[in-house]
């Protein structure tokens, strides 16, 4: 690494990737991007499940962080170890969030941030391959947006939209679209149908040959370093290394909802109280930091496959039904899938529930949780994973939206062809699916993240005590340090996080390219 950066990034996956990509087209601007995981520059050198997106990848590219989810219960919660981020172990799901979500970020003091201010956005970012160049959608981006067509789709699939049609839902062709409402194909973040795009394999490969911009993989970041209350760079080192002080201008976090947080209670940022117990010194006493966290909650109706009846090559998610609850009567706030198949053999609290080491069903997600986490650090090592508490659940409406959408999954997944490639329900039965207790208690049994953390780093004006950065992503009370990543959202979107994440990058990397 050189002597000093003009902008040191850290974090190389969906917001941060993009950041390092479009402030170092200014030839000018030397960047530095720090991740704490590998980098796999060439598609060859991707380990298989990354490269071909079929499913989540859980292991070798993961930091290996659990949660709390509810009432003690602790689950794993992978968050990606590699360039891309968890853009590239997620389930490649290129889905917006509706835009009262965007409306209410702008509501809550970040004007810039609504549906009409970051539409542009994510038409920069995006090549829309149904769409092109249109009203919402861009036809020369950096990530690629595909949808499965009609011949692309296995017998469960076209089971569980035919399911949906005949349960009275509309049908979607491009769920992108701001009223967008029912059944339809997944929105792809992919090259082709069998290759995973993630914000390594477009942003990053863009910029490969630039000779400003400078990639630093497998280390790990300490904490930022100030001068009175200024940001002057970052420690950084390898593992079981001595950190080294590396020079900035300027400090761009970009750890994501998890890892942001960490780093700033590391540096003295956050909840004075907490940073004083750890024997941190306070340098902005910010209770939002490490609050706030919102994410969104999943479970289903699933079954044991039969013999054969999984072909792992198939991608696991394809259809989606979004749709509104009518516990809350909130648009578009619940998702529901076809899972193809899904491996639980990092899972062994599941396995045990299911009796089997693979499902296949219908999996229903609750987008608009009102429960609120919180992010925590109780070492100041940076090899020492982060207090994560979910405490879904918290709110006691989540749990009846959950009954009523097992109930609901329960019934899509009745559909003749998606019966017959199993061999019966994981726990459900015809005798317990309208008994209210029985029910709620498979709700908690069952209940997972989707893995969208967000919120832990708030925006919004410095007159909130909530907020811990503004609508620029720069903290309050602090001079050059930002922070821009899904840590900043208000509250979550109605939609799978990844494409606001990256539309996060490239509304900051505007207004950091102009400061």
């Amino acid at each position: 690494m050189t002597a000093h950066y003009n902008d040191i990034i850290v974090g190389a996956g969906s917001a941060g990737s993009v950041l390092a990509a479009r402030l170092s087209e200014d030839p000018a601007r030397r960047v530095l991007l720090l991740e704490g995981g590998p980098d796999h520059a060439r598609p060859d050198e991707l380990p298989e499940e990354v490269f071909h997106g079929r499913s989540m990848s859980f292991t070798g590219q993961d930091w290996g962080f659990r949660a709390d989810v509810h009432d003690g219960r602790r689950i794993r919660y992978p968050r990606g170890k590699l360039t891309g981020g968890s853009s590239a172990v997620g389930a490649t799901v290129g889905l917006r969030g509706v835009p009262a979500d965007y409306d209410d970020w702008a509501a809550a003091g970040n004007p810039a941030w609504s549906y009409e201010g970051v539409l542009p956005y994510f038409r920069r970012l995006e090549s829309d391959g149904d769409y092109g160049e249109s009203e919402f959608h861009g036809g020369s981006g950096p990530i690629p947006i595909r949808r499965w067509s009609a011949d692309e789709l296995p017998i469960g699939q076209t089971a569980f939209t035919q399911s949906c049609l005949e349960h009275g839902f509309a049908e979607v062709a491009d769920h992108n679209h701001p009223e967008a409402t029912g059944v339809g194909s997944i929105p792809s973040t992919r090259h082709d149908r069998d290759r995973r795009a993630t914000t390594a394999s477009t942003y990053l490969a863009l910029t490969r040959g630039r000779a400003n911009l400078e990639l630093a993989p497998g280390l790990l970041v300490d904490r930022v370093v100030f001068d009175g209350q200024r940001a002057v760079g970052v420690l950084v080192g390898a593992p079981g290394a001595e950190p080294e002080l590396v020079r900035g201008d300027r400090v761009l976090l970009a750890a994501g909802a998890i890892g942001t947080p960490a780093i700033l209670l590391r540096s003295g940022v956050g909840p004075a109280e907490d940073l004083r117990r750890l024997g941190v010194d306070v340098r902005a006493d910010l209770p939002g930091v490490g609050a706030n966290l919102v994410d969104h909650q999943r479970t289903g109706a699933f079954l044991v496959p039969e013999p054969g009846s999984v072909d792992r090559t198939e991608a696991f998610l394809q259809q989606i039904l979004r749709t509104t609850s009518p516990v809350t009567g909130d648009f578009n706030d619940l998702q529901y899938y076809m899972v193809n198949h899904f491996g639980l053999g990092p899972f062994p609290e599941l396995q045990m529930l299911a009796g089997t080491t693979e499902i296949l069903g219908v999996m229903v997600v609750a987008q608009r949780p009102g429960s609120r986490g919180r992010v925590a650090v109780d070492s100041t090592d940076p090899r020492a994973a982060p207090v994560i508490r979910l405490n879904f659940l918290d709110d006691e409406r989540e749990l009846d939206v959950l009954v009523d959408g097992v109930r609901t999954a329960w019934r899509l997944a009745h559909h003749p062809d998606v019966l017959k490639l199993g061999q019966g329900f994981v726990v459900l039965r015809d005798a317990m699916i309208d008994n209210d207790d029985m029910v709620r208690q498979y709700v908690k049994t069952s209940l997972e993240s989707a893995y969208h953390p967000t919120g832990t780093v708030r925006m919004g004006p410095a007159s909130d005590p909530s907020t811990a950065v503004d609508e620029r992503g720069a903290v309050h009370g602090l001079e050059a340090l930002h922070v821009c990543d899904a840590s900043i959202m208000p509250n979550t979107v109605r939609a799978n996080t990844n494409l606001t994440s990256i539309m996060i990058g490239e509304r900051m990397a505007d207004w950091l390219r102009a400061g």
